[in-house]
């Protein structure tokens, strides 16, 4: 059985993008993540312990969200799954970062990079 936890619609205000104004004011991203790891154990003794305190992980995103300072999506969420995986070494992650309000002329839709990592 494959089981995974979904933590949606994080949302993140970073200093990411090409113009000088998205790096100086930031704008909002939005974050999916999917862990797998091992949940038996937390499943047979109800044992928080031995899951993934997504609470913990929320917060952690949050503070790293203020420190970036990049110019792509690419980088930011690179930063987003090293975190992840120093942390709590799961067996794969899965994230989908979102820009909202990518500054394009013309354009009023958003722009996602989906990442995936899996430890052997």
């Amino acid at each position: 059985m494959e089981t995974f936890l979904k933590i949606e619609n994080i949302k993140l205000w970073a200093r990411v993008g090409v113009l000088d104004e998205e790096r100086e004011l930031g704008q909002l991203f939005i974050l999916d993540i999917f862990l797998w790891t091992d949940f038996e154990k937390c499943t047979v003794n109800d044992d928080i312990k031995k899951t993934v305190d997504y609470s913990k992980l929320v917060q952690i995103l949050k503070d790293q969200s203020k420190k970036i300072y990049c110019f792509t999506i690419e980088k930011y969420s690179n930063a987003i799954l090293e975190i992840i995986d120093q942390e709590f070494k799961l067996s794969k992650i899965k994230i989908i970062l979102t820009k909202c309000n990518p500054p394009i002329t013309g354009f009023n839709g958003k722009v996602s990079i989906v990442r995936i990592l899996e430890n052997n």
